[in-house]
């Protein structure tokens, strides 16, 4: 997904007469890196499979896109946008991965409901900082189970700090080029350590 997807963008990266889609692909691209950290995958135990990465970048932009939630007015187009953006690569990944036409129209839709859905219990959760509720969101989405896993409250605490993080952060800057979401999951992971 990674490899294709650079190819796709690098040309975007570099123009420098940005549209809004060419930020939100750079914002994508970034967010994808952000969720392939080896340690989501070591550390946190994320399953280090299609799903689990799936899980990943779905709560790597849920957090962004929370933040997005604090101006609606501002970025209703932009979320969208970058949705689109989402959804366009998780299409082209599973046709590059060899299904079929047909069942990729159904698979993308239940993905993109199952997205939704996570963005909202994340959303409700980082809205009230609400540690416990979060944990057993990430319980059910990151692990697929129902109660508490033993890296729970590590990652619930790391996604605490990167909700913190980003809501430290102007909108303007945080819906630019200038924004890297991959260096602030890595600057987080390293708070999470010390």
């Amino acid at each position: 997904m990674e490899k294709a997807f650079f190819k796709r963008i690098s040309s975007v990266i570099f123009s420098s007469d940005k549209t809004e889609l060419d930020i939100c692909q750079q914002i994508y691209y970034k967010c994808l890196l952000a969720s392939r950290k080896p340690e989501f995958y070591t550390k946190f135990e994320v399953a280090d499979t299609f799903d689990g990465r799936f899980d990943m970048l779905c709560l790597i932009i849920s957090v962004y896109m929370h933040k997005l939630t604090k101006e609606p007015e501002k970025t209703k187009e932009f979320s969208q946008i970058l949705f689109d953006v989402m959804f366009k690569d998780i299409d082209l990944t599973l046709r590059e991965m060899g299904a079929g036409d047909l069942g990729v129209g159904k698979r993308v839709k239940i993905m993109s409901e199952s997205f939704m859905g996570r963005l909202i219990k994340y959303s409700q959760s980082l809205e009230n900082k609400n540690g416990s509720l979060l944990a057993k969101a990430l319980a059910r989405n990151l692990y697929r189970q129902d109660g508490i896993v033993n890296s729970g409250n590590e990652i619930t605490k790391f996604v605490l700090t990167l909700s913190e993080e980003i809501e430290s952060l102007k909108m303007d800057y945080v819906m630019s080029e200038e924004f890297d979401m991959n260096d602030l999951v890595t600057s987080c992971l390293k708070l999470d350590n010390e």
